[in-house]
């Protein structure tokens, strides 16, 4: 859908957790002083980091395992975070420790590095190379292990909480033009997503020609990696095939927006369905909409009329499920606001389709060129009911009258 997926105990102050199917174990949060004179061990894991993007910004591979906890878990990791800042051309790269988290330590890791390791939160700064980007800053959970000199890496791959770039938690296939980079977790799937990427930049240039900008995409392994890297409670996209977001998920403007596919629901979609999916989405990411507080009829609508202007499909395939519910209780009341487009609404894709048609009927009545000026007149602060009446000489009231009927024309 447009617009829009345990081990052995040897320490002694240790307990098991077993709730939601899950099976945790909650270590003693007291520091330890390290053995050589290293007043705590969250001092080590300071050096530790510090070391860590020093070798992974100018280092070679060997130096950065170096740092990584015994154990082919640990280096595993480690070798994969390295692969991909080399591919995706990572600068600025920054990692400073914040404070040891007090939560439970997951059996995943317990098992693979011991009664000695710990989550913390770090602060990670970075930046794509070649993307156009502005420096991003997000606090991200990453598992430590202490050793007799120290500190060593044991992942981030561990979901704490807090949000992970998709960079620091798998494996990726990147690829990359002058204009958009990817990054696939599964490598099988890379030429296919590198295709829609392109065609996606092709078709916002098709319709906003003015726009210079480049895209990111991001393909998580799971829908379960992709709540991670937006620190989403789970389930909540399970009915999205994609989302816009920024990076840091904040709403500044400067904020860098990537594309995060749901692979679980993009997966399953036809060519058509998955080219439109990706346009849209792009179409965001052109029209800074992660950061818009526009009415959401206009900024979803706009986004499929760009999605949609270049596909040859009868709009009774298109919009099939507005057009039915029209003909079983008659057109909606109001444009689709904030409720219809609700990720729990089971009426999700018919929201999309109306608002949809309402900016195709503004096109028709009006030409492309005053759809696009509206868009951005209302994007740029002004009220919506203004834009109407200086950008189209009508009311928004008259325009929704209009639009319940083009919809029940269209539902015959």
């Amino acid at each position: 859908m447009a617009g829009l997926v345990l081990s052995a105990l040897v320490a002694a102050a240790v307990f098991l957790v077993v709730g939601n199917d899950e099976t945790v174990v909650r270590p003693d949060p007291t520091p330890t002083p390290s053995s050589d004179g290293v007043a705590t061990r969250e001092d080590a894991a300071g050096e530790l980091l510090s070391e860590l993007a020093s070798a992974l910004s100018e280092g070679s591979r060997q130096e950065v395992l170096r740092l990584a906890a015994p154990g082919r878990s640990a280096r595993a990791s480690l070798g994969a975070v390295y692969d991909n800042v080399q591919d995706l051309r990572v600068e600025d790269l920054s990692l400073r420790y914040v404070d040891e988290q007090a939560g439970e330590l997951s059996a995943e890791d317990r098992r693979a590095f011991g009664a000695r390791a710990w989550v913390a939160d770090v602060q990670l700064g970075w930046r794509l190379g070649g993307a156009g980007e502005t420096p991003t800053e997000t606090e991200v959970s990453m598992t430590f292990v202490e050793t007799p000199d120290g500190a060593a890496f044991g992942s981030a791959s561990g979901d704490y909480g807090n949000p992970a770039p998709l960079w620091l938690i798998d494996d990726l296939t990147v690829r990359r033009s002058a204009r958009w980079v990817l990054m696939v977790a599964d490598p099988a799937n890379a030429d296919r997503y590198a295709a829609l990427v392109d065609r996606a930049v092709a078709d916002v240039a098709r319709v906003i020609p003015s726009w210079r900008g480049s895209l990111v995409v991001e393909v998580p392994a799971t829908q379960e990696e992709m709540h991670q890297v937006l620190d989403a409670d789970p389930g909540t996209y399970s009915a999205i095939a994609a989302v816009t977001s920024t990076v840091d998920g904040s709403l500044s403007p400067s904020a860098p927006s990537h594309i995060i596919v749901n692979p679980d629901v993009f997966g399953r979609l036809g060519a058509d369905g998955s080219q439109i999916v990706m346009s849209h989405e792009a179409t965001h990411v052109a029209t800074d909409a992660a950061v818009s507080s526009m009415p959401l009829w206009l900024l979803e609508g706009f986004a499929d009329y760009v999605a949609l202007a270049g596909v040859d499909l009868p709009v009774s395939l298109t919009a099939s499920q507005i057009l039915a519910d029209v003909r079983r209780d008659g057109a909606p009341e109001a444009l689709p606001g904030s409720k219809e487009f609700a990720t729990s609404n089971r009426l999700l894709g018919s929201s999309y389709e109306a608002a949809w048609l309402a900016c195709r009927l503004i096109g028709e009545t009006y030409g492309e060129a005053r759809l696009i000026r509206f868009y951005e007149t209302v994007d740029d602060g002004t009220p919506v009911e203004e834009a109407f009446r200086d950008v189209l000489g009508t009311s928004e009231r008259s325009f929704t009258r209009a639009w319940q009927d083009y919809l029940t024309e269209l539902a015959g």
